[in-house]
Order: C-alpha cells, then structure tokens, then sequence
C-alpha cells in the first residue's frame, strides 16, 4: 500500500513518498492514523498527514474535512484539549460528529534555536517553502483523502496561515473542493494602509530571498513565550528583547497582546494575537490554560519565502494566490476579527463572487486568535464552523 501511494502522490503532484504509517485510537472511538510524507532528499523535506475517523463510520455521508495548520505550526494544532480528553479537541468533536477529518501539518524544521545560522543543518531548503509548495502539500492530501472517497470534494481551510494555504489550494484547483473555510488569512486586501504597511516588508523580504537568507529564527519568540509562562510565570525571560526584569508572563503577552514589530508576522499595522489586559496581566477573552499548549508546538524557523508571499499578496504586488478565486463554485465561510486581517477578511469575501455561498462570522472585539483559544471556544469557533458543514450536508 506505501508503494502505490508513492506513486500515486508522485505521478500527480511531484516527490512525495508515505515513510510509514502510524494507527493509533485516542478515544474508544475514534481512530488516528499518521501518515509520515517525504516531500525532497532533504530531511527537513518531511511533513505529517493525521486522519481522524469515527471507528466504524466507513466512508459515511459527511464530507470530509482538510484542516491545514498555521505557520510552522503542525497537525496537532487542531488536536489540543484543555481538558486532557482527545474527543474534547476540535478534531475530535469533529470526528466525533461523523465528520472524516485530515490535518495537515505546515513544513517546519523541528531544529533547535541555533541550528541553521551555525550550518549545523542545512536549511536553504526553505528557500522553496512558499505557499506554492504548501498548496501542493494539501494537494496530495487531497489525494490521500480521494483514495479513500473516489472523487470526493472535500471542505478545506485553516487557522492563519492555515486560511492561506487554503486559499492557495482553492485559487490551483477550484473544482476539487466543495467549501472553503478561511479563519485570519489573506492575501488579498483593498486597504490602502494595509497594502502600504506590506509593501516594505515585500520588498525588504524579497531582497533578503535575493541575497541567499532562507529562514526567519525570530519565530522561536511565540514557542519560548508560551512556554515560559506555563512553566515559570513570574521567572525574568531570557531573551533581551524586552527591558531588563521582564518576566515571562509579561514576555507572553507582549508577544501575544500587542502588535508585533515592523517586520516581524504583522500582516495589519494593528495585529494582535489575542486582546491582553496589561493592568492585570491576563488574557481578556481567551483561555490562557489553552493557549499554552500550542507552546511546544511551534517551530524555531519561519521561512521567509512564505512570509514575502504573504507581504507581497497584501501589498498588491503578488495576486498568485487570488487570482483564480472567481471560478471556484462551492461554499465559503469566513472568520473576521477585531484586531486579525479585519478589513482583508472583507475584501477577500468579494473575490469569491461566482460562489454558491459566502458566511461571515465576525467578532470585532475578538483578536486573531481569540475565537480559537477562546474560553469559550467551542462557542466562538466550533459552533459556528459546524453549523456551516451543516448548512452544505
């Protein structure tokens, strides 16, 4: 079976291979199956695959869902629980409901800090790590999930980047999938400001691209944040980025209260993660418990050719990705946040104008990522994305 998905994936959409295959069962029932993918010879050329199925369902009448994880974040993103419980998570309520349910991880490195800029790893293959690549990687899952549903037109989107990616996909193949989610990302927008505040960083990346860099290491921030605050709150951080006594609770929500730096993952002049309150030093609306857990999953590399596709498709520069949106015939849904991609998330909705449906969910005083991590999540997130699969069955 592992040689006839090498071909499968290689003959359609270039050297992929399945590496192995993991089934375990979180809950009695539910199964999870992994699928490592080689994508390249290099050995950070490799990416995960998880499918999440009812134990029994079969092929069942759901469509299947594609979750595609947000930047340099994996599959397990849609696996956290707060509660300790696999079916408690969002695949899990998914798989749960019936739903046949694939998440796909983004390309990360899973090096340490310190990896690529002392060449103990060769990291230049992140030079091919666009969004073009990423599409493709949902591509083939896409033909993962058809070899088990011939001719299945499943619903695709994601968190973030995750949202971008499926754009992508949509925008290459906009007859495969029946619905399109899109939580906080974009390419695309008709904001003056957000397309100059772009601009730069288009530039100022695609010189960088030029001049040989490959990878972003400021994205070890968000992993060491996250995890000093769940460890060691009241510790100082260690990283100089912050006046001396920081500590990491504080660390933490400066990176996740307040808008990023010029440069650095800012698609907006105004992106928060999630809505801080610095008075108390907590989280106004998200679940703190949970957010924590994403800690251990984010990589310690971004790559820089992803991060210009999405600059240079805000500034108007780059409309690869968009561009061929107008054909796709299926549903839309569309998460807008107060202090996310905001007014993007609105222009965006108007490039799918020959869809069969377009649903905004809006939460202006939500951050970007306060509708996921939220307190209440399965309220803010989880509800409405299911009554939407819902409305298409």
């Amino acid at each position: 079976m592992l040689g006839w998905f090498g071909f499968l994936a290689g003959s359609a959409f270039g050297a992929y291979d399945i590496a192995s295959v993991e089934v375990t069962r979180p809950h009695p029932s539910l199964e999870r199956v992994v699928y490592e993918v080689e994508a390249g010879d290099s050995p950070l050329d490799r990416f995960s695959i998880i499918h999440v199925s009812k134990r029994g369902a079969g092929r069942g009448c759901s469509e299947p869902v594609i979750l595609l994880s947000p930047f340099s974040l994996p599959g397990e993103f849609y696996e956290i629980s707060e509660t300790g419980r696999y079916a408690k998570s969002a695949a899990g309520e998914l798989a749960m409901a019936g739903h046949d349910v694939w998440l796909v991880d983004q390309r990360r490195t899973e090096l340490p800090p310190g990896a690529c800029e002392s060449g103990a790893a060769d990291c230049s293959v992140m030079a091919d790590w666009s969004f073009d690549t990423l599409s493709g990687d949902a591509l083939f899952a896409l033909s993962l999930v058809r070899s088990q549903h011939p001719g299945a037109r499943p619903v695709i989107g994601g968190f973030s980047a995750g949202a971008n990616t499926a754009m992508a996909t949509v925008n290459r193949a906009p007859g495969a999938f029946s619905g399109v989610f899109l939580y906080e990302g974009t390419f695309y927008t008709e904001d003056p400001a957000i397309a100059a505040h772009n601009d730069a960083i288009c530039s100022n990346l695609e010189g960088a691209l030029a001049a040989g860099s490959t990878y972003d290491p400021s994205l070890a921030v968000l992993g060491l944040a996250l995890r000093g605050a769940a460890a060691d709150p009241q510790g100082e951080f260690p990283l100089p980025i912050f006046p001396p006594g920081t500590t990491n609770q504080l660390a933490m929500l400066l990176v996740f209260g307040a808008p990023p730096p010029p440069g650095a993952l800012a698609p907006t002049p105004s992106f928060v993660r999630t809505v801080a309150d610095f008075e108390t030093q907590s989280l106004v609306y998200s679940d703190q418990s949970r957010l924590e857990l994403v800690g251990p999953l984010f990589d310690n590399y971004g790559s820089l050719a992803a991060i210009r596709d999405l600059a240079c498709g805000l500034s108007g520069r780059d409309a690869s990705h968009y561009s061929n949106l107008s054909a796709f015939r299926g549903d839309v849904l569309i998460y807008v946040e107060g202090t996310g991609f905001g007014p993007a998330m609105f222009d965006s909705a108007g490039l799918f104008d020959r869809a069969a449906s377009v649903t905004i969910d809006h939460n202006p005083e939500l951050g970007e990522a306060d509708v996921y991590f939220n307190v209440h999540w399965k309220r803010t997130f989880l509800d409405p994305f299911t009554r939407w699969l819902r409305r298409k069955i």
